[in-house]
């Protein structure tokens, strides 16, 4: 099985490397940990930085965006006002029980407003349903309107896997940056109506022919299994979890039809021991995965991502090595269509190379396990709630 698996993405290698010799490079993935553009983008804004996230409290993400304020780049974010297990409500006044990070991320708020910035909590009538239980979810910033960054991960510091504020635990997080006018302007479109709080026809968006690369909840799920549906040979995955049954169904449909499909899903026990109901669903879900011939497996707390105990977070799909998927989107029905989250189709080079690089050293990396013996909980550190260190699990959000 593992001699398949280098064999396809070796393959994929060859092939991606001459469709990059062509056409201008409009895309580029980075490895979180490694190599996260955040604050070079940031500090390289002339005129304008907007961001639209789930979760941002990263000391130098946040110092970084003072100094751009400083030099009069003018500021506007949206940012999610309750995330899952977050103590910290932003949008408040600062009180006596507050902690130092919470009292930092307040400061932040009163600051970019006091500068002529803007920096509002997502208005729930924007919601897939309006005034549903739904979550500005994404993770974008677009710099002087000519490039965006898309990032699976959220602005913190396990995202980052950042030292100097000692993440309990180190995400598998990955960022697209993508200079295409259409993706910039499209993009665009949806943010300005978001922080205004102003109802937007997303459906008209995603029909226009500048939004053809981009995936928008909440109406993701048609163009992402529309994209499984499109696999003719491959399909590599990662996310978080795999819940929705339409989106189950597509990768069933696509190992039916003889395409090899290899997943890899956050471990059943990162966040402590799976309740009944979830090793049910576990039980049901990856079952049926198995029949179809999907190859599983599962990432946990046993394998380091900088150094620390590690946590996939990031969502990706390869297809047949040539083109790839990436975004906030979670494999899940609250993801998918009730969300506001952004995603990226792309078939430049670096990309299929970067992404079939990880995805496919995650897949034999030493300490993975398959889902059985993952809901065992034998490699994961338990514990006993979900942290509040910036980690949008959604166990909290999604009912379905």
């Amino acid at each position: 099985m593992m001699g398949l698996i280098r064999l396809l993405f070796v393959a994929g290698c060859l092939s991606s490397s001459v469709s990059s010799a062509v056409g201008q490079v409009l895309d580029q993935l980075y490895d979180n940990v490694k190599a996260a553009p955040h604050l070079e983008l940031i500090n390289s804004a002339k005129s304008t930085i907007d961001i639209e996230i789930y979760s941002m409290k990263n000391t130098k993400i946040l110092n970084a965006l003072k100094s751009a304020v400083k030099r009069g780049v003018k500021v506007r974010i949206v940012q999610e006002p309750r995330p899952v297990s977050e103590r910290c409500l932003i949008f408040t006044p600062i009180i006596a029980g507050d902690d130092a990070k919470c009292v930092e991320q307040k400061s932040f708020v009163a600051y970019v407003r006091k500068n002529k910035g803007k920096y509002v909590p997502f208005d729930k009538k924007l919601c897939g349903i309006p005034d549903s239980n739904c979550f500005q979810h994404g993770k974008v910033i677009i710099v002087d309107k000519q490039l965006v960054l898309m990032s699976t991960g959220n602005f913190n510091s396990s995202s980052f896997c950042d030292e100097a504020e000692s993440p309990t635990v180190c995400n598998r997080d990955y960022s697209i940056v993508s200079r295409d006018r259409d993706v910039v302007k499209t993009i665009q479109k949806v943010f300005d109506a978001d922080v205004a709080g102003r109802k937007l026809d997303v459906s008209a968006v995603l029909r226009t022919p500048e939004a053809r690369r981009v995936t928008i909840s909440p109406l993701s799920l048609d163009p992402i299994v529309g994209f499984i549906d499109s696999a003719r040979k491959t399909i590599q995955l990662q996310n978080q979890y795999l819940k929705n049954p339409e989106y189950n169904a597509a990768l069933v449909r696509a190992a039916k039809r003889g395409v090899k499909v290899f997943i890899m899903v956050a471990s059943a026990c990162a966040f402590g021991r799976p309740k009944p109901h979830q090793v049910e669903q576990w039980n049901q879900t990856y079952g049926e995965f198995d029949a179809a011939g999907i190859h599983t497996k599962t990432f946990n707390a046993s394998i380091p991502i900088g150094g620390r105990p590690g946590y996939l977070h990031s969502k990706a799909i390869l297809v047949d090595s040539e083109r790839a998927w990436v975004g906030s989107v979670n494999g899940s029905t609250t993801s998918l269509t009730l969300n506001r989250e952004y995603g990226l189709f792309s078939n430049e080079a670096q990309v299929v190379r970067e992404l079939g690089t990880i995805l496919y050293t995650d897949y034999v990396q030493k300490g993975t396990q398959s889902w059985r013996d993952s809901l065992r909980c034998k490699r994961d550190y338990i514990k006993p709630e979900i942290p509040d260190d910036g980690d949008d699990t959604e166990e909290g959000q999604d009912k379905d």
